[in-house]
């Protein structure tokens, strides 16, 4: 086994700041020559509950978090009674001694303990607001982490010169009580020092936001619903600075509307959601691909079914995005694997929706959408924006009278929007004919309705093969050869990869198929990828394993085993490894 990151936790009660702890130490590290995942954990509650905030460190790319922890700071019981499984041999426990009694039957061996007065240390709200500072400071003294590189990144965090004195003072006061209380305990693993390649601290879903500002996004819609809501909270914060408009609209149905109103208008448009709003907008989803307007939905998947986990992740509606709506028509679908892709993916999916007149969906998860990891600055060459069929008054004065929905052999009709001379058209939710009059109207296509109907849906599905040559749909990693290949998609990318790094550094041979475009299902290219695979293992997390039915409906290709999780938790490197040794024995 390769030598994993250095993984602290931190956990307490929601409102002490637990997660803000764990991204001011993932911060400095980044800042320091580390690299950090972050992957935090809070309960689908208004007030209460447990949150956690584990924080990864490595002196390479972390590809995904891991349930082993080297060091573990509690603020509350309940956070250690979850934990004691997770704690590796040689693993520092730090716990408030006011609030947190140890069950020694259950500390693992070799575990040492490290009671600190954190939150009885402080009075009133200053108890609640401040305990993850005091966590910090012992963290340091007993990890060997720099407290000073603590200290310089507290500076940019807190806007109050006030409270920024207040904690920088807490911070070192629990410092020097621990040392002196402990002495030296612990020297941190890895080598922190001034790092000045350009690197961020984002997750899946600021950088599909910085994506869509990027692609010429100019207005933005939804209504909040965790995971998704951050997309929009981030594009409007950014709203002033890039030209865009921000609406909350009413509800979900209302959103989706102005979207595709933004679209027939000309302006690339985005929304994000999740899967309960997603069941909302899948009318007007119908109606965009019928209108042939382009629209781009943010879906980030989350624990269900109805209402379900609000604050865990699932892989569930996979099959829900690919079929929703009434009727049938093509669309997009992208399901990113990591924050660089979601960057890359969301720019390209707005130049395909454009190019082909169709909608796209890019589906993640909590996992994805809300975990932080550390990233080179994004590579923006080659990033050029293209509006396809985009006609201008030239065009349409020699095209008379105009036909938004003519025919054309890839399926993709000259488009004009409202306010051009000669461009004046009908975008209806009816089918219709090449003018965009209703097929069964009082016009010359009467008597003709079945004919026009099938004509306008062949039009549709036109488009699918030039779809298919332009995206990337699949991606293979490792060998080309093996003897087993991992099929998945989405936020399983980095779990498998530090699987597959792993078991081939043992010895034997494991290759990874990365669904990246799950619609159009991409059926040539995915056989010709498994054509040398001796056998298939499908990773999902979902219970009825989606992805192999739709590998199984387009390809007749039946995965030999499938790895199916639908706990609200997502993979871990050390359950695929075991899972892939069995089905390699």
């Amino acid at each position: 086994m390769c030598r994993k990151p250095f993984t602290v936790m931190f956990g307490g009660p929601a409102g002490y700041g637990v997660m803000s702890a764990g991204t001011m130490i993932a911060k400095a590290g980044s800042r320091n020559g580390l690299w950090t995942f972050v992957a935090n954990e809070y309960p689908s509650l208004i007030k209460g509950g447990l949150n956690t905030c584990a924080v990864s460190f490595d002196s390479k790319p972390v590809k995904a978090h891991e349930e082993r922890f080297d060091f573990l700071g509690a603020l509350s019981q309940q956070a250690l009674d979850q934990n004691y499984d997770n704690l590796d041999r040689g693993a520092a426990v730090l716990y408030d001694s006011d609030t947190v009694k140890p069950d020694q039957t259950k500390v693992p061996a070799g575990v040492k303990l490290y009671p600190v007065k954190l939150i009885g240390a402080l009075t009133g709200e200053a108890a609640k607001v401040m305990a993850n500072s005091a966590m910090v400071g012992a963290f340091c003294a007993l990890s060997g982490f720099p407290l000073e590189l603590i200290a310089e990144t507290m500076k940019s965090e807190f806007r109050k010169a006030s409270v920024l004195e207040q904690n920088i003072t807490l911070l070192r006061q629990v410092y020097e009580q621990t040392k002196q209380q402990y002495g030296e305990q612990l020297q941190f693993p890895l080598q922190l020092h001034p790092d000045d390649n350009k690197k961020m601290l984002l997750n899946g879903n600021d950088a599909i936001a910085m994506a869509a500002l990027k692609a010429g996004v100019k207005f933005a819609a939804g209504y909040p619903m965790t995971p998704g809501s951050s997309v929009l909270t981030y594009l409007a914060d950014h709203a002033a600075e890039y030209g865009l408009v921000f609406k909350q609209a009413e509800d979900e149905i209302a959103a989706v509307n102005m979207l595709i109103g933004a679209g027939y208008a000309g302006v690339r448009a985005i929304g994000s959601t999740s899967g309960g709003g997603f069941a909302l907008m899948t009318e007007a989803l119908g109606f965009a691909a019928l209108g042939e307007v382009p629209l781009v939905i943010v879906e980030a998947q989350r624990g269900g079914p109805s209402t379900g986990l609000p604050t865990r992740t699932a892989q569930a509606d996979l099959n829900f995005v690919a079929y929703a709506s009434q009727g049938e028509f093509p669309r997009i679908i992208v399901a990113p694997g990591d924050v660089k892709e979601c960057f890359a993916e969301t720019f390209r999916l707005f130049n395909l929706v454009e190019k082909y007149q169709v909608p796209g969906i890019i589906l993640t998860d909590k996992y994805l959408a809300d975990s932080v990891v550390t990233q080179p600055y994004f590579d923006e060459q080659g990033l050029l924006i293209e509006r396809g069929k985009l006609v201008d008054e030239a065009w349409l004065s020699e095209h008379q009278p105009y036909m938004r929905y003519s025919p054309a052999s890839d399926g993709v009709s000259p488009r004009a929007i409202p306010g051009q001379k000669g461009g004046r058209h009908i975008v209806t939710s009816y089918t219709h004919g090449e003018d965009g009059f209703y097929s069964s109207g009082n016009h010359e296509y009467a008597g003709t309705e079945p004919e026009v109907t099938a004509a306008g849906i062949d039009k549709l599905f036109n488009k699918v093969p030039s779809i298919l040559k332009e995206i990337p749909a699949i991606k293979l990693h490792g060998p080309q050869e093996a003897e087993l290949t991992v099929i998945g998609w989405g936020s399983s990318k980095g779990a498998i990869l530090e699987a597959i790094d792993t078991i081939n550094q043992e010895g034997r041979s494991v290759n990874f198929l990365q669904i990246l475009y799950p619609a159009p299902f991409p059926a040539e290219a995915v056989k010709t990828a498994l054509q040398a695979s001796k056998k298939l293992l499908m990773v999902e997390g979902n219970k009825t394993s989606q992805m192999a039915g739709m590998l199984r409906m387009h390809t007749g290709i039946t995965v030999d085993e499938s790895l199916l999780k639908y706990d609200s938790r997502t993979f871990t490197a050390s359950l695929l490894i075991a899972k892939i040794k069995e089905a390699l024995a």
